[in-house]
C-alpha cells in the first residue's frame, strides 16, 4: 500500500452523499478516478474516488463551512506528474473521505483546447457571488501557453463553481464573461466578485 494515498477501505476513498433522503442516489457508486471524464457538468457525489495525497496542493486547499455540506475540506489536486495537459481538479473531503468532486472545465479533464498547460493555483475564494445565500466558489488558477515571447509566464483564469442545495455548478458562461472583460492584470477574487455583482 502506497502510504502517500489517503486511503480508506481497500485503498479507495468512499463518497458519502449530504444528503440522507435519497437512498436509490446512495447505492447507485462507480470505480473512478478524481481526474477522469466520468465527472458530468454538476460534478460527482457518488463514488469511489481514490485520492494520491502527494498531489494535494496544500497551501491552496482549506477547512470551510460550506452550505449544506457543513465542515469540509476544500482540496486542490493538481495533474499527475508528467501527464501532458491534465487540469487541476477540485474536490470536497470530510474525515479523510471525498465526499464531492466537482465538475471539469474542458473535456476528459484536459485544458489543452482552452489554456496550456497548468501552473499553479492562486486563489480560492468561498463568497457568495449571485446572492442566493450559499458559498459559491471562484478560483484563479494560472497557465502557460508556451507560444509567443511571454509563453513561459503564467497567465491566469478563472474557474467559478455555483451552489445549489445539492451541489455546485460550472458556471462557464460566467467564466467567458470575466475572461473577455477583465484584463489578466486585474484577474482577483475581489476583481472577479465586484464584476459579477454589476452584472
Amino acid at each position: 500500500m502506497n502510504p502517500d494515498t489517503v486511503t480508506s477501505e481497500g485503498g479507495l476513498i468512499k463518497a458519502e452523499s449530504p444528503n440522507e433522503d435519497n437512498e436509490e442516489k446512495e447505492t447507485e457508486t462507480k470505480n473512478v478516478k478524481i481526474n477522469s471524464s466520468f465527472v458530468s457538468d454538476t460534478g460527482i457525489s457518488q463514488s469511489d474516488i481514490s485520492v494520491d495525497a502527494k498531489r494535494i496542493i496544500q497551501d491552496q486547499s482549506f477547512d470551510v463551512e460550506l452550505n449544506g455540506w457543513g465542515d469540509v475540506r476544500f482540496i486542490s489536486y493538481g495533474p499527475e506528474a508528467g501527464a501532458d495537459f491534465e487540469d487541476v481538479s477540485f474536490c470536497l473531503m470530510k474525515d479523510n473521505k471525498v465526499i464531492y468532486s466537482f465538475p471539469y472545465y474542458g473535456e476528459d479533464n484536459k485544458t489543452d483546447t482552452y489554456a496550456g498547460l497548468f501552473d499553479s493555483v492562486e486563489s480560492v475564494g468561498f463568497r457568495d457571488v449571485n446572492n442566493d445565500s450559499l458559498k459559491d466558489i471562484v478560483v484563479i488558477i494560472n497557465y502557460i501557453t508556451g507560444a509567443g515571447p511571454q509563453g513561459m509566464v503564467p497567465r491566469p483564469r478563472a474557474r467559478i463553481f455555483l451552489a445549489d442545495k445539492k451541489e455546485f455548478h460550472l458556471a462557464k458562461d460566467l467564466i467567458e464573461d470575466i475572461t473577455e472583460d477583465i484584463d489578466e492584470k486585474d484577474v482577483t477574487i475581489d476583481n472577479i466578485c465586484e464584476y459579477l455583482k454589476n452584472k
